[in-house]
């Protein structure tokens, strides 16, 4: 074979144009090869309709996978025709999208590595390429995954939860299919008219009546919607959220206990982990925060307490279980406790939900867990754009090819 048309093949060109010339620069910066292209042809084709070529538009440049060690770019003139409404149009070639300055096969290995990677400025730095054209390469292929999947209309068990993306301060609403274990999309804010929104361009429907359970926290506007757009779906409060919001109230009772019980001081994950996960010393100061009945351990009882009553099989059973642990947690008088358990009484049919459909949202807590794990490789999302772009891209199970 030809070196010219083996380089051709090897760039995946196509068959409009060939090899004119190649050049290798170096100098003590910087070195790179360009491949200059030319059209071998006076016509073109187009939709199956053969054009003369009217001219060429002037010099691009597009970057293409590296040779050997060096950065490559594919360097050419563009041929322009006269279409039959008498517009000059210029020809889209077949090895580059149009408006881009990168071709599609370096394209599509910058979205195997990210993939694989998942650190925009270590993919960067592999392909002799700037994070910007990273970025543009993912936000591109998000784009057009999300267009070409079009609306979601199997949705039958959700989940949908908050994220704070920036700081603390800026919130998402995230959206995951929990049967197909995958996020859907997700929306900035956690309003109702956000949600709506969310629900509204996800399936362009304003009912959703193929809902059957929904996974929430207490979050009254996640719930307004969900009773509003898909009544007759089962709204679950999970074990998860529960076991957090009271593990919240036994670092609220620790804090201001900790100021009249110096043992307290520097047990804030002695008195938080489960017991199987602390360490003998842990235990050994825990069984004395427990014999000196402190509040803070009188909270983690209640935890744990209300944790055993998912293990009951018996939904009649467990039901009844759960109105008797809201009693005697209450009168205990553990203020941040109560305020809890307030809450689980406003909401008490969706956490008897919970009980009696024996479901969760792991699969979602895992998600965001993995989720969480990118915002801290990029140090925090302060565009929400962004960050939406980003998890569609490591969690949406879009097909990117």
């Amino acid at each position: 074979m030809e070196f010219s048309s083996f380089v051709k093949e090897l760039l995946h060109i196509g068959d409009d144009f060939r090899i004119a010339k190649i050049e290798r620069h170096t100098d003590s910066d910087d070195s790179f090869i360009r491949i200059y292209l030319e059209h071998h042809s006076d016509y073109c084709q187009v939709d199956g309709i053969q054009y003369k070529i009217y001219d060429y538009a002037p010099e691009r440049t597009w970057q293409h996978l590296c040779w050997f060690e060096y950065p490559c770019f594919i360097v050419c003139r563009i041929p322009r025709y006269i279409d039959i409404e008498g517009k000059v149009k210029l020809l889209e070639v077949s090895f580059a999208e149009k408006g881009k300055s990168y071709t599609r096969l370096f394209s599509s290995h910058i979205i195997d590595a990210l993939q694989t990677v998942k650190v925009q400025n270590s993919v960067a730095t592999l392909f002799h390429t700037s994070p910007y054209i990273v970025r543009s390469i993912m936000e591109a292929a998000v784009s057009r995954a999300i267009e070409a999947r079009g609306d979601v209309t199997d949705l039958v068990t959700i989940s949908l939860d908050e994220k704070a993306f920036s700081g603390g301060h800026n919130y998402a609403t995230i959206l995951v299919d929990s049967k197909k274990d995958y996020v859907v999309d997700m929306t900035e804010g956690r309003a109702e008219k956000d949600v709506k929104t969310l629900l509204y361009c996800t399936t362009s429907e304003e009912k959703l009546p193929q809902l059957e359970r929904v996974n929430i926290d207490m979050w009254k506007p996640y719930i307004n919607v969900i009773e509003e757009v898909a009544p007759q779906a089962i709204i679950v409060h999970d074990k998860f959220h529960i076991v957090k919001k009271l593990s919240e109230a036994i670092d609220k009772t620790r804090r201001k206990e900790v100021k009249t019980e110096p043992l307290l001081k520097k047990n804030r994950y002695t008195v938080l982990k489960n017991q199987s996960n602390r360490t003998e010393q842990q235990q050994l100061i825990f069984e004395e925060l427990d014999n000196a009945n402190l509040k803070t351990a009188q909270a983690w009882h209640i935890r744990e307490n209300f944790k055993s009553i998912f293990d009951i099989l018996d939904a009649s059973l467990a039901t009844k279980l759960l109105e008797e642990w809201m009693r005697k947690s209450i009168e205990k008088g553990l203020n941040f406790v109560n305020d809890v358990i307030k809450t689980i009484q406003n909401h008490k049919q969706g956490v008897i939900n919970a009980i009696t459909t024996r479901t969760n949202s792991g699969r979602h807590e895992n998600i965001n867990g993995r989720i969480q794990a990118v915002i801290a490789k990029a140090r925090g999302f302060y565009n929400f754009d962004r960050f939406r772009i980003n998890v569609l891209f490591y969690f949406g199970k879009l097909n990117f090819h």
